[in-house]
C-alpha cells in the first residue's frame, strides 16, 4: 500500500516488512470481520484521495484547495471513527483484523495530524505490536517522526519531508550524523536512497519540477 500523508508532509515506508511474528492464537482475540470491512473501507477513501494528490505532482500541476478541503474532510472524518474504536476497544490487533487492515489502521494514524494527542497515544500500541513481531518497526518510526514533525520538534528517522520548488526537503533530523544508522535499526534504507524514492515517486515525471 503506498501512501501520501497530509499535504506536503510526506513518507513512504520503502518496502515495510514485520520482522517476524506469526499471527497470535485464535483464542488470545476473535476475528472482527464487520471492523476489518470497515478499515479496508476508510484506507480506499484515504488512498484515493493522495493518489489524486500524487498525479497532479507527478504531472506538475499545483494542488488546488479544494482537493486539499476534501483531504482534510476524510482525515477528520477517520481520525475521529478510529479514537472511538479505540476508546472502546483498543488499537486492533493483527489476530483480530488481519495483517492488511492492521496496515490500513496505521495509515489512518498516521494521516490524523490534526490530532497529534491522539497519535501520541497510539505510538505505544505500535511499539507493543512490533516487539511482539506483528508490526513493522518502519511503522514506529514513521509515526514517531510525524508526531515530532508536527509538534515542530525534530524527527530522529528523516522520514518525512517536504516538496518545496519542486525538490524534497527533509524536515530537521537530530543527531543527523546518524540518522543512518538508526534507519538500519528498524529496517529503512539510507537516507539517500529513500530520498530517491520519494523524488521519484512526488516529483514530476516528465523531468520538471
Amino acid at each position: 500500500m503506498r501512501f501520501l500523508p497530509a499535504l506536503l508532509c510526506l513518507s513512504v515506508a520503502c518496502g515495510a516488512t514485520p520482522r517476524g511474528g506469526a499471527d497470535l492464537p485464535s483464542t488470545v482475540a476473535a476475528r472482527d470481520t464487520a471492523l476489518e470491512r470497515e478499515l479496508l473501507e476508510r484506507v480506499r477513501a484515504d488512498q484515493a484521495i493522495r493518489d489524486t494528490f500524487v498525479a497532479r505532482l507527478q504531472s506538475g500541476r499545483p494542488l488546488d484547495s479544494l482537493t486539499v478541503a476534501r483531504m482534510n474532510a476524510v482525515d477528520a472524518s477517520n481520525t475521529a471513527w478510529l479514537k472511538g474504536i479505540v476508546a472502546r476497544s483498543g488499537w486492533p490487533s493483527r489476530a483480530r483484523v488481519g495483517a492488511e487492515a492492521l496496515e490500513a489502521a496505521f495509515l489512518l494514524v498516521q494521516h490524523a495530524d490534526q490530532d497529534t494527542a491522539f497519535q501520541a497515544r497510539v505510538l505505544p500500541e505500535l511499539e507493543r505490536a512490533a516487539n511482539e513481531g506483528t508490526l513493522p518497526w518502519q511503522q514506529v518510526a514513521l509515526l514517531t517522526d510525524r508526531i515530532a514533525v508536527h509538534r515542530g520538534e525534530p524527527q530522529r528517522y528523516g522520514t518525512q519531508a517536504s516538496l518545496v520548488n519542486g525538490k524534497m526537503v527533509f524536515a530537521p533530523i537530530a543527531d543527523s550524523a546518524h540518522v543512518d544508522e538508526r534507519r538500519a535499526r528498524v529496517g529503512l534504507p539510507s537516507l539517500a536512497v529513500y530520498a530517491r524514492v520519494l523524488d521519484s515517486v512526488y516529483t514530476d515525471q516528465r523531468g520538471k519540477p
